[in-house]
């Protein structure tokens, strides 16, 4: 049993916890026995995402020796160890997209554009895809595309909705990269960073055929009161912005598999909760809605169990959401989940946890995530400083002031958050 009130022990201990159920989903060991299909023409990788440079990194010596391509990643992610001379690396903004992500997916745009039948599209997609490739629909700027790309991510929409109006204001998304493919093989191998892991939605599927609509997009747009330019709301009502669907004869050649998942990530936590003597109770690895409100519910279930005598790990994934009121705020959901839940907890002795994405960045900030432990609220200087932190959306600096923040740097893949409360 883990009884230390050491915040350092506690935190090394719960470090070392998510560190291991993070190493199943690291490229390095999702990859290594995936094949692709095989062809007698040209191979063009295109990887994308968080962790693009460790999974082109990951199969890179079982590409054909002509193989071309291109890497985009988020700023700061490339994996220092892997610089390829032959497949440059790109590095974009995420979440807002910018015009390093236009250019790189305008050069893929032309790339596809000019391979044959015989050829194939290899394309290795992680959390992250939908900003670092931006490439606007016709009579969409890329200013226009930040505005609502800022618009959807204070709105506290959910990661599927916010991928479904991406897809209808891209060139690229939605299927639209394998239909400029075509006649090309297009195969896609990903990371699932998707509740539900709904492939055609990780990365805003840009090779996979898209069922939801124009009406889709415009419901959402205005459900989260989201303003679209005038000329993209007349295209969405017309049709013009429709996305290609699965009976598209250019969607036919185009496949794709899942490397990595969150259950995969939930499920080696419960194995090293299990091991040292937690009973577990798995939440779910596709967990959505209000951060706060989560962190609420958790921090009561573990009072109740604790209050039977169990020692129990609560272990969940997926993506929470938050919905943002100060926009000069500093926290991502992970940190404002855990906030809540330690404000809710009010020092309840031998409750500890953490909350962290598995990017190994929350939000836009250089943290994954925050530990939680029963003194933690004393070392933000008292729940009233706390609950105001929290009302001003910077759990990151509430977190900081208690020394409470787990920081990693890029982990190398992206499958979601993965909360664990442990009850002694």
């Amino acid at each position: 049993m883990h009884k230390t009130v050491n915040p350092d022990s506690t935190k090394a201990f719960l470090k070392k916890l998510y560190e291991t159920a993070l190493a199943p989903a690291l490229p390095a060991n999702a990859m290594k026995d995936l094949t692709w299909p095989s062809v007698s023409g040209r191979t063009y990788l295109l990887s994308v995402g968080k962790a693009a440079t460790q999974m082109a990194e990951a199969i890179y010596d079982r590409l054909p020796d002509e193989a071309e391509g291109l890497i985009v990643t988020r700023q700061g992610y490339v994996h220092s160890g892997f610089a390829p001379a032959d497949i440059p690396i790109i590095e974009a903004s995420h979440p807002v997209p910018d015009a390093a992500g236009a250019k790189a997916a305008q050069a893929i745009l032309s790339a596809v554009d000019e391979l044959s039948e015989n050829d194939l599209l290899l394309v290795l997609m992680s959390g992250g895809a939908s900003a670092l490739l931006p490439a606007p629909a016709e009579s969409l700027s890329l200013s226009e595309k930040q505005a609502v790309t800022r618009a959807l991510l204070h709105s506290g929409a959910p990661i599927s909705e916010m991928n479904i109006v991406r897809k209808h204001l891209s060139a690229i998304k939605g299927g639209h990269l394998a239909a400029r493919a075509w006649p090309a093989t297009t195969h896609m191998i990903a990371i699932s960073d998707i509740p539900g892991d709904d492939i055609a939605m990780i990365g805003s599927g840009p090779t996979l055929a898209d069922s939801s609509t124009c009406c889709d997009t415009l419901a959402i747009a205005r459900k989260h009161k989201i303003s679209l330019p005038p000329s993209v709301e007349a295209q969405l009502e017309n049709g013009t912005l429709e996305t290609p669907k699965p009976d598209d004869l250019r969607m036919q050649r185009s496949t794709a598999t899942l490397c990595a998942t969150p259950a995969d990530m939930c499920a080696a936590a419960a194995k090293a909760a299990d091991a040292h003597g937690y009973e577990i109770l798995m939440l779910g690895d596709a967990l959505e809605g209000d951060a706060l409100q989560i962190g609420r519910d958790h921090a009561l279930q573990a009072l109740s169990l604790k209050a039977q005598g169990r020692k129990v790990a609560l272990i969940s994934g997926g993506e929470a959401t938050v919905m943002v009121r100060n926009p000069d705020g500093r926290g991502g959901r992970c940190s404002a989940y855990l906030l809540a839940c330690a404000l809710a907890l009010k020092g309840e002795p031998d409750i500890c946890g953490f909350a962290a994405d598995s990017d190994g960045i929350d939000g836009s900030e250089d943290n994954a995530g925050a530990f939680l432990w029963p003194d933690i609220l004393e070392a933000m200087g008292g729940p009233d400083y706390a609950a105001e932190m929290l009302n001003r959306d910077d759990s990151y600096l509430a977190f900081e002031k208690a020394n409470g923040l787990l920081i990693t740097g890029p982990s190398g893949t992206n499958v979601n958050d993965l909360r664990m409360l442990l009850i002694n």
